[in-house]
């Protein structure tokens, strides 16, 4: 059957689109690619390791004692300046290490308090003042352990008038 201007009827019809199909498996493809990627990355990234192995190592228990509260007036001349702190220490250790550190700690305390006896106001009140004393305070308590160390000082009272 002919249409009016001659043309055969299935040429009358709207054209389909070709490559329809292969856009839509093209899509689907790349959406399936990046799921395998996020699973991948995940799995990678996220999962604890399950082999002995791989574990990581366990670490050393902190334990911590406090020393008392400890005033000293500080060696200026011109004014009387004290410093009043408190010192916890941290040590990684045992009940051996812990008894090792009560029976000397009035030997501590006595090192402690001779050194801070040395200091001026302007030592132990400049900006890094602390940060300093801390580790001379780590040296004269080291001092006076003969076996294991303690590992930080922590001041937990730190006041100069």
């Amino acid at each position: 059957m002919a249409d009016y201007n001659g043309a055969a009827p299935e040429a009358a019809l709207p054209k389909k689109p070709k490559g329809g199909r292969k856009k839509i498996l093209l899509v689907l493809a790349l959406v399936l690619v990046l799921a395998a990627g996020a699973a991948a990355a995940k799995f990678l990234l996220f999962s604890s390791p399950k082999s002995p192995d791989a574990a990581p190592a366990k670490k050393a228990k902190l334990e911590t004692m406090e020393l008392d509260s400890i005033v000293v007036n500080l060696a200026d001349r011109d004014t009387a300046h004290y410093l009043r702190v408190t010192i916890v220490l941290a040590y990684t250790g045992d009940h051996k290490h812990a008894k090792e550190l009560e029976e000397h700690k009035f030997a501590m305390r006595d090192g402690v308090i001779r050194l801070l006896r040395q200091k001026t106001n302007a030592e132990v009140s400049a900006p890094d003042g602390a940060e300093k004393l801390k580790r001379e305070l780590i040296r004269e308590i080291n001092s006076h352990l003969g076996g294991k160390e303690i590992s930080d000082i922590y001041l937990s009272e730190y006041l100069v008038q």
